[in-house]
């Protein structure tokens, strides 16, 4: 998100904060931490302080390590914040001329992690982030965020006429060794296997007492005959160039299933991490949104000139709504959460957006959706080559709320600074008229502010502006 070789041209804005932090780690980092989760995210910068003209500078701490030791051990003490939702890389140290920082990027929290809150008080340690910087929530947005954590879906129902033993330990392992590494300390590290599925919505307690795995605990680590007794149409195969059209199919669970395509897919991109991002992301989209009761199941196809994920169920968004970002209603939220909990997909309304920005590196084609009914079909692609304009991707006639537009464009000027607004609308991929328009609200607004004139104007995020 941040160019460490020019920090000094960055602003304070809704997501970035800078924090001296020279006598050791502030107690605002928290609040801090509690208001990026629960609103878009952002990067806490310490050891970097403002100088008059509100620009970036390095210190140098003189501790970092130590300094990294100790959120750790906060971030997973329930007596500071409710829920750590960082992984290993989202806390490193960075050299900005030479001088140590450190970097903690916050992601914005999944669902069903908010509100996210310190000091063990919900109705006093929950904040988030607006036009002045960190606010401490009001009740009212507490209770909305509680009863969204509380929605549950299909995935998440339990299936009582089945035990535990059509899990596969050893998937349940692996999964947690990924976990153990990417969330160091985290407060899961210390269930037994039952209360870890528990917590993670793989399984619960059933009418009769019993413990029962969940419908997204099964697909996720389900052996595969019992997925199969309780999914008859449960279906994943992969596809390569002279393999049969309806693929290889894969006997196994999800788990076992994303990492043996994502092995495939990443061959052929080996220097390109924004592309593999990308596939990664597309994948989990994929896996995430099948309707696993509609015949047809997902589909992975790898070709000269193109990817594409294939899964049963159409949209439960508007495609412009979701490909702008800011708005996300998966079919699958359990198994969206077990995906994010080891480090894969990009959580709430963020995926999409980002996957599209990853893959359009490097001239790189944009990527698009298709929708199919009877039955319903959602296909996306990812091109290799240039292939001729596709029409269903028409942006013009695309309906996209504008608070989605504008947290596009403040995507686009939080990574880059400065931009053109030209720069700006083939970023997000919508017309330069369109973006024009929103820029100049963004500015009536306060949200951004704009240098020059005409086509040279060059805009950027005004200091702590909220969306």
């Amino acid at each position: 998100m941040i160019d460490f070789k020019h920090v000094e041209k960055y602003r304070e804005n809704n997501r970035i904060e800078a924090k001296r932090a020279m006598g050791g780690l502030p107690y605002s980092v928290w609040e801090t931490y509690s208001s990026f989760a629960n609103t878009m995210g952002g990067v806490i910068l310490l050891g970097v302080e403002e100088g008059k003209d509100k620009s970036f500078h390095a210190l140098d701490l003189p501790d970092p390590q130590g300094l990294i030791r100790k959120i750790w051990r906060q971030l997973n003490d329930p007596r500071r914040v409710n829920v750590n939702i960082l992984t290993k890389d989202s806390v490193r140290v960075e050299r900005v001329d030479g001088k140590r920082i450190v970097v903690i990027e916050v992601p914005r929290a999944h669902r069903a992690d908010k509100p996210v809150y310190i000091e063990n008080d919900m109705y006093h340690g929950t904040y988030r982030r607006g036009g002045e910087g960190d606010y401490r929530c009001t009740s009212e947005e507490i209770d909305v965020m509680r009863r969204d954590a509380a929605a549950r879906s299909q995935d998440m129902r339990l299936l009582e006429e089945c035990s535990l033993d059509v899990l596969c330990s050893d998937t349940i392992l692996q999964y947690r060794a990924q976990m153990k590494v990417l969330r160091p300390g985290h407060a899961y590290e210390r269930c037994s296997q039952n209360e870890f599925l528990i917590q993670i919505n793989a399984a619960g307690t059933g009418a009769d007492g019993a413990l029962h795995p969940s419908m997204a605990g099964l697909l996720m680590f389900g052996k595969y005959e019992a997925i199969l007794r309780e999914i008859p149409t449960y279906r994943v195969a992969f596809k390569k160039d002279g393999t049969p059209n309806e693929g290889e199919e894969y006997r196994g669970n999800l788990y076992q299933f994303f990492y043996r395509a994502i092995a495939e897919l990443h061959i052929g991109f080996p220097r390109s991490v924004a592309a593999r991002n990308a596939i990664e992301e597309a994948l989990v989209n994929c896996l995430v949104n099948a309707n696993y009761r509609e015949r047809g199941g997902v589909l992975v196809e790898k070709a000269a000139d193109m990817l594409r994920f294939s899964n049963p169920g159409a949209f439960r968004i508007d495609p412009g709504q979701a490909r702008a970002g800011g708005v996300s209603d998966s079919r699958n939220k359990a198994i969206s959460r077990m995906f994010l909990l080891i480090g894969e997909g990009a959580g709430i309304g963020g995926g999409i957006p980002r996957m599209f920005a990853d893959w359009r590196k490097n001239a790189r084609p944009t990527p698009f959706f298709e929708e199919r009914f009877e039955p319903e079909r959602t296909t996306l692609t990812l091109p290799i080559r240039k292939q001729p304009a596709y029409s269903g991707e028409n942006t013009k006639k695309r309906t996209i709320p504008a608070v989605a537009i504008k947290q596009m464009i403040a995507e686009h000027l939080t990574a880059v600074i400065f931009a053109r607004a030209a720069q700006i609308a083939s970023s997000v991929g919508l017309p330069l008229p369109r973006v024009r328009r929103y820029l100049i609200q963004m500015r009536q607004e306060g949200l951004v502010i704009s240098e020059g004139q005409g086509k040279n104007t060059l805009w950027r995020l005004r200091e702590r502006a909220g969306l």
